[in-house]
C-alpha cells in the first residue's frame, strides 16, 4: 500500500503516525506490516508491506476481505479509511467522483441534470400515487421508465430512462434501497393503509356531522311555535249567544327536580348540575350507587392503554435498533486489540443498540404475524388503528366524568334529603 501526502502538508514523524493509524485501522491487528516513510519524490508518502495471512486464523487477507464485487472489495475501503484519518488530522483529501458514479454522471450530476437523480425523482412521484406493485410497474412504461423484473434472480429489478444517455439498465439496489420491490412495495401497503383510515375517519366525522344536525332539526322544530293559520273571509251572518266556555290554562311542563325544590339552595345547586350535563333528578340518582354506566369506558380504555404502550415501545425499540446498527456492526467487525477504544468513544450508540437488540429479541414472539417476525410498519398500523379506537371512546367517557364529579358533590346531601322526606311522609 501506498499512502501519500501534499507537498508541505505534514513531517516525516507525522506521515510515520499517520500511516499507523492507518494500518491499525485496516488491519485492525489481524495482519504483521511494515511501514517506511520515502522522500524520493515532491511529496512525503508511506510504503506499507504487510503479511497476507491471518495471524490468528490462518486465513489469507484476499480470502477474508478482497472478494465479491468492486465496490465491496479491500481497496475501496483502504482509500475510505485514509481519507478519515487526513481528515482528522487536518490534511487535505482528494474528492473521489463516488461509489458507481461514471465521469459523465459526475459532471451531469454538478450541472443538475444526473439521469440517476432524474430517475430516483419520477420513480418516487410513481410510487406516491401507485395502489399495488404491480400498478407501479405499470406507471413506470406510462411514465417513460423501461423496466426489467425478475423476481427469482438474486437482482430482482432494473430501470432505465428512454430518451436519455443511458446505454444499461441500471439495478435498483444502486438507486438507493427504497426502489428495492420489497422496499417499493411496503412504502405503498403504508400510504394504502394510511389513506384507508383517514378516508374512514372522514367518512365518520361525515356521518357525526349529518346526525348533529339531523338531532338539531327535531329540536327547532319541536321548540318552533305553530304558526298561526291565515283567516279566510267569510259572509256576515247574524251574531248569535255562544254557550260559555271554560278556557283550559296551558299545560306546565313537568320540573325534572320538583322533588328536591325545597332544599337549601336548590336553585344554585340544580343550577350547576345542569352545567355539568345532568339534567334532572333521574339522571342525579343514577350516580347514588356505584353501578356501572353505559357510557363509562375506564376498563376500556385502560385495556386499549395496555395494548398500545407496548407495541409503541418495540416500535422505538426497533428504531433505536436500526440508529445504531451502522456503529455496532463496525464496532463487531474490529478486532480485539481496537475494539477496547472504539468502544470508549461510541458507547452511547453502541449501548443504546445493545438495550434495543436484548429487548426486541425478548418480545418479538408477542407479535409474530403467521409465525414470522413483524415488520415496523404492520406494527406502526396496529398501534394507529388501536388508537383511533380509543380516540373514539374519549369524548363519552370524558362527558360521563364530568357528570360524575358533579354529581359526586351532591349526591349524599340529596339522598339523605329524599330518605327524609319520604320518612316524614310515612310518619304522617
Amino acid at each position: 500500500m501506498i499512502q501519500s501526502f501534499a507537498s508541505g502538508e505534514v513531517t516525516p514523524e507525522q506521515a510515520m503516525q499517520i500511516g499507523e493509524e492507518l494500518c491499525n485501522r485496516y488491519l485492525k491487528g489481524d495482519y504483521q506490516y511494515v511501514i517506511a516513510v520515502h522522500h524520493d519524490k515532491s511529496h512525503l508518502h508511506c510504503h506499507v508491506i504487510f503479511n497476507n495471512t491471518n495471524l490468528y486464523n490462518g486465513l489469507s487477507f484476499t480470502t477474508e476481505h478482497n472478494q465479491g464485487r468492486k465496490s465491496e472489495r479491500a481497496w475501496a475501503e483502504l482509500r475510505e479509511i485514509s481519507d478519515e484519518i487526513c481528515a482528522e488530522h487536518g490534511i487535505s483529501v482528494i474528492e473521489p467522483i463516488g461509489k458507481g458514479v461514471s465521469h459523465y454522471e459526475n459532471k451531469m450530476k454538478k450541472e443538475g441534470k444526473s439521469w440517476k437523480d432524474k430517475l430516483r425523482s419520477m420513480l418516487r412521484e410513481i410510487i406516491s400515487y401507485s395502489r399495488s406493485f404491480e400498478e407501479f410497474i405499470k406507471n413506470c412504461t406510462d411514465s417513460g421508465i423501461e423496466y426489467v423484473y425478475t423476481p427469482q434472480n438474486k437482482v430482482k429489478l432494473k430501470f432505465k430512462l428512454s430518451g436519455e444517455r443511458q446505454q444499461r439498465f441500471t439495478r435498483a439496489d444502486t438507486l438507493g434501497e427504497e426502489f428495492e420491490p420489497s422496499a417499493i412495495t411496503e412504502t405503498i401497503e403504508t400510504a394504502q393503509k394510511k389513506a384507508a383510515a383517514e378516508e374512514a375517519m372522514e367518512k365518520f366525522l361525515v356521518a357525526r356531522r349529518a346526525r348533529q344536525q339531523a338531532e338539531l332539526a327535531l329540536l327547532n322544530r319541536a321548540s318552533a311555535k305553530p304558526a298561526e293559520p291565515t283567516p279566510t273571509p267569510t259572509t256576515p251572518t247574524k251574531p248569535t249567544i255562544a254557550e260559555p266556555t271554560e278556557s283550559k290554562p296551558p299545560e306546565k311542563k313537568e320540573d325534572p327536580w320538583v322533588e328536591i325544590r325545597g332544599m337549601r339552595d336548590s336553585d344554585k345547586m340544580i343550577a350547576d348540575l345542569e352545567a355539568g350535563g345532568i339534567t334532572s333528578l333521574d339522571d342525579l340518582s343514577g350516580f347514588f350507587w356505584n353501578f356501572k354506566h353505559p357510557d363509562d369506558h375506564t376498563d376500556e380504555l385502560a385495556e386499549l392503554r395496555a395494548k398500545i404502550e407496548p407495541i409503541d415501545k418495540f416500535i422505538a425499540m426497533m428504531e433505536q435498533h436500526s440508529q445504531n446498527y451502522a456503529i455496532y456492526k463496525e464496532y463487531q467487525e474490529r478486532s480485539a486489540f481496537t475494539q477496547k477504544s472504539f468502544r470508549k468513544k461510541n458507547s452511547a450508540a453502541i449501548d443504546a443498540f445493545e438495550e434495543a437488540d436484548k429487548y426486541i429479541a425478548e418480545h418479538i414472539k408477542a407479535y409474530y404475524i403467521k409465525g414470522k417476525p413483524p415488520k415496523q410498519s404492520d406494527l406502526q398500523a396496529k398501534s394507529t388503528k388501536l388508537k383511533e379506537k380509543y380516540n373514539a371512546l374519549v369524548p363519552e367517557h370524558n362527558a360521563f366524568v364530568t357528570k360524575r364529579d358533579t354529581a359526586h358533590k351532591y349526591t349524599r346531601q340529596v339522598r339523605n334529603y329524599l330518605q327524609n322526606k319520604e320518612q316524614q311522609e310515612r310518619n304522617r
